[in-house]
């Protein structure tokens, strides 16, 4: 049984990596091309006809083209480091690749060094390339007609318009992240007693194998914020879905309880959200003090906010019962994906109680589908 305790680091921490999970999905292939002819300040791709500022040309035998121009008409991304003369393209097929000026490597997304064939030019002002290395390097084919001399480059990327996957965290964490937020900085360890685990569900010494996610954390600060977090990506990007996020949740709190700050039980709101910003605890100041606070809008308390939405409490179904019961809650919402593609999963408790809270989060389960 994995059982750690965790010093918050502003970071999220995983227990354990596994893909342990079921995904089922319906994928549709869309296609990228872009064209360059040689000397010619233009060039065409899905969108027409566009102006370069440096025409290609050939350089001991390799076709040379604007880097900006091949990436961003093959639905990749492109920033810069002034300070390290470094471009970085990313794309969902390939992860990201960094390309120096005047370098004749590429450094892709292992942090593997590729050779090239000609190093990374800049000519007025803009990054020129190897187009057929660096197309490889994306998971692109190139075409050479030298009749016409012009160089096709054309990407097929399967992205998903409908998924629906499933999380039951028997060989490990399925790659879901757990945190805290909403308590100082410089917190003291012992008495918070923050901790995210894979570990047996508490249904007594005869589970073997059923296993959860599990957040604990005393409330110090008048707030505390547990929150698991997962990344989904591969959808369409900037694309709107409708989902839905299920999951099941055990607690041992009865309700109608009186403690330090609220009810142990309904003083703790559960809440959820899928959003296209992956959800973060990060440093910020608040009266003079550094506290942990979300990067997204989650509500205070026993509100909701923008990002995540209050669907109940901690109180479990039967009071009158010892031990540890299972609630259901559900989540439904429209979405818009990122420009990558991805969605991101928030689970978590808002604590208005400032006493301790265990939870186990179990059977989480997402459907998306393309509006």
């Amino acid at each position: 049984m994995f059982n750690k305790k965790i010093a918050l680091a502003g970071v999220m921490i995983a227990a354990f990596a596994s893909t342990a999970y079921a995904p089922q999905s319906h994928a549709a292939t869309t296609s990228s091309s872009v064209k360059f002819q040689m000397n010619q300040y233009s060039y065409m791709n899905n969108t027409g006809n566009h102006s370069l500022t440096v025409a290609p040309y050939a350089l001991h035998g390799n076709v040379m083209v604007p880097l900006r121009a091949l990436a961003e008409s093959l639905g990749a991304g492109i920033s810069w480091n002034q300070a390290s003369q470094t471009a970085t393209i990313a794309g969902q097929a390939f992860g990201q690749i960094k390309l120096k000026v005047n370098a004749k490597i590429a450094v892709n997304q292992k942090g593997e060094q590729i050779k090239l064939p000609e190093s990374i030019k800049q000519v007025k002002g803009s990054l020129v390339v190897p187009a057929k290395s660096i197309a490889g390097l994306m998971g692109a084919k190139v075409n050479w007609s030298s009749s016409t001399r012009t160089i096709t480059i054309t990407q097929n990327t399967e992205v998903r318009d409908s998924i629906t996957v499933s999380y039951n965290f028997s060989e490990g964490n399925d790659g879901w992240k757990g945190d805290f937020a909403d308590l100082p900085v410089d917190y003291n360890k012992d008495i918070y007693e923050l901790q995210y685990a894979r570990e047996l569900l508490p249904l007594g010494d005869a589970n073997k194998t059923n296993y959860g996610l599990k957040l604990k954390g005393v409330n110090r600060s008048d707030d505390l914020f547990m929150f698991l977090t997962r990344k989904v990506d591969d959808l369409k990007p900037n694309t709107a879905y409708q989902v839905k996020l299920d999951f099941g949740m055990y607690t041992s709190e009865s309700g109608g309880m009186m403690g330090v700050g609220g009810s142990p039980s309904e003083a703790v709101k559960v809440k959820a959200g899928v959003i296209n910003k992956e959800p973060a605890a990060i440093q910020k100041d608040d009266g003079g003090s550094l506290y942990y606070r979300m990067n997204i809008d989650k509500g205070i308390q026993s509100e909701s906010g923008a990002d995540a939405k209050v669907l109940g409490d901690i109180t479990k179904p039967d009071s009158g019962k010892e031990g540890y019961q299972r609630v259901n809650f559900s989540y439904s919402a429209a979405v818009t994906t990122n420009a990558k593609g991805d969605l991101f999963l928030l689970i978590g408790t808002d604590s208005g109680y400032e006493g301790l809270t265990t939870l186990y989060f179990d059977d989480i389960k997402l459907t998306a589908t393309q509006k």
